[in-house]
């Protein structure tokens, strides 16, 4: 019945190690995790249940919904039904052979409600906010995460070129999305985007004909949106594209769960020089950016770096958003979700790490003509980052 890959029995295995070890840094003895991509993560399935693990690396899966599909898609042995969360200290019990005195949890995502629910299940436990070393752990990705991202950058580069033939002048934001997302499900993307923050929504893409790019919105991005409805502003609208403008498509690429964030600047006929010089000097900012994503270099230095740059060189104003819609980072990490960590940004001070994914997407916006700038998904090696879509960087003429 089940026709897809899964995630090897020996990745999951190294993550739990990875988990054992934090555990063991941070004096906790085990880990309770019920979001979905951390479940998918330690598990490599997203049936609705608990996963624990401790600092010895003993874990089981307790499985609400569906045992029956978390037994054929997850390598882990310990997989059990969840009957009730009254039963939960016994059942850690039985596999640990003791009760977990300090227990870790996603304190970031967790809500509230449910956090009482396992406060009261484990009333002889204290439970402490592990929701940092997660996000650290998952920073840095295995050869075989990476390989998924790669095969997330070849639908963007298949999707960017086919795209050509389709985004002309008069054809409207919508109409431009729908075309995509049905090229990318063909093209075996697997449909659900997933974010850590709270109340962040993001569906395949973000387009923008002109200058609805420069729109004010809630998004922690910099491209602005008007959208269908004032309920749903992503990721398009009724605009059309016009000679002489730009219409910048921001896609997320996805395989196997993991994400691949790329955005390139189609313009209707040619650009003015403005338009082609701000678009130029963000390829610029991105490559200066990419020749310091190595190991051991702080991404708060990165940033206020490159802001220096763009201030020295009188091209910092609307770079990175329109006017108030200007935000306050250059890049973000990306794997199962795309807010994780590194964030290129003045506050992050935890070193990059070899093997960190991080899209880079400087982009400038333009009074009454639109965004420009360009966006790519980096891998941190020791030479500086290599770039993970296939695709040019340039203004595509259509």
């Amino acid at each position: 019945m089940i026709d897809y890959p899964l995630v090897p029995e020996s990745e999951l295995k190294k993550r739990i190690e990875k988990l054992a070890k934090k555990l063991k840094e941070n004096n906790v003895d085990a880990c309770l995790i019920a979001g979905i991509s951390n479940i998918y993560y330690y598990t490599g399935t997203i049936q609705n249940g608990v996963f624990f693990a401790n600092a010895e690396g003993k874990h089981a899966f307790f499985v609400k919904k569906s045992f029956e599909r978390a037994k054929i898609e997850s390598k882990l042995e310990n997989i059990f039904p969840l009957t009730s969360l009254k039963n939960i200290e016994g059942d850690l019990k039985a596999v640990f052979g003791f009760l977990p005195e300090t227990v870790g949890f996603e304190g970031d995502v967790l809500p509230f409600a449910l956090y009482q629910r396992y406060s009261k299940a484990l009333s002889n436990t204290k439970l402490i906010d592990f929701s940092l070393p997660l996000r650290l752990i998952r920073s840095v990705k295995s050869k075989w995460e990476i390989e998924n991202i790669r095969q997330a950058g070849k639908q963007l580069s298949r999707l960017f070129e086919h795209m050509k033939g389709f985004i002309k002048e008069g054809v409207s934001e919508i109409e431009i999305a729908a075309e995509s997302e049905r090229f990318a499900r063909l093209s075996g993307h697997q449909g659900t985007i997933r974010m850590r923050g709270f109340n962040a929504e993001l569906f395949y893409s973000v387009i923008c004909a002109g200058e609805t790019a420069n729109l004010p919105t809630n998004f922690d991005g910099p491209s602005g949106s008007l959208g269908l409805y004032p309920s749903a502003i992503h990721p398009a609208g009724t605009k059309k594209a016009e000679k002489g403008k730009p219409v910048l498509f921001d896609f997320m690429g996805a395989y196997m769960g993991y994400l691949c964030d790329g955005t390139r600047i189609y313009h209707i006929g040619k650009p003015l020089k403005e338009t082609e010089y701000a678009h130029n000097k963000c390829i610029e900012i991105q490559n200066f950016i990419a020749e310091n994503l190595k190991p051991g270099t702080l991404p708060s230095e990165i940033y206020l770096k490159t802001v220096e740059k763009a201030k020295k060189e009188n091209f910092y104003e609307n770079l990175m958003g329109f006017k108030s819609n200007q935000v306050k980072f250059f890049g973000h990490g990306v794997g199962l979700e795309v807010d994780e960590f590194p964030v290129i940004t003045e506050k992050f001070n935890f070193p990059l790490e070899e093997n960190m994914v991080i899209a880079i997407e400087p982009k400038k916006y333009i009074d009454k003509i639109g965004g420009v700038g360009v966006e790519n998904t980096f891998l941190v090696t020791k030479n500086g980052g290599e770039k993970l879509i296939d695709y040019p960087d340039n203004l595509i003429i259509v």
